[in-house]
């Protein structure tokens, strides 16, 4: 039985879900995961640019990063200025209308 091939990383890691693990087949397949593992490593904050990463910490730190965003996502945003006071401050300039 042949393994199937996956044509999209959304569908690798539902086979990674799903238990479906296993070598690129091929040296294409091989270059692209280490591309995008490159790419993770430039894209998360807490990883180290300096070094090179071993897949496991690597995802760890990935994995950590979209927690704290959660977290981030989670908090109630910052109180912003009331809008009647942006609202007058933006039109003091403006002469007042006159009245016929």
């Amino acid at each position: 039985m042949k393994a199937q091939r996956c044509s999209s990383p959304l569908q690798a890691v539902v086979g990674v879900l799903e238990g479906k693990t296993g070598k690129p087949s091929t040296r294409a397949e091989a270059t692209q995961v280490l591309m995008y593992l490159d790419r993770l490593q430039q894209l998360v904050p807490h990883c180290p640019k300096d070094r090179p990463v071993p897949r496991l910490e690597l995802i760890q730190a990935v994995i950590d990063y979209i927690y704290d965003l959660q977290d981030q996502l989670a908090e109630p945003p910052a109180l912003l200025p009331d809008h009647d006071d942006l609202h007058d401050s933006v039109f003091d300039d403006e002469p007042p209308e006159s009245s016929p």
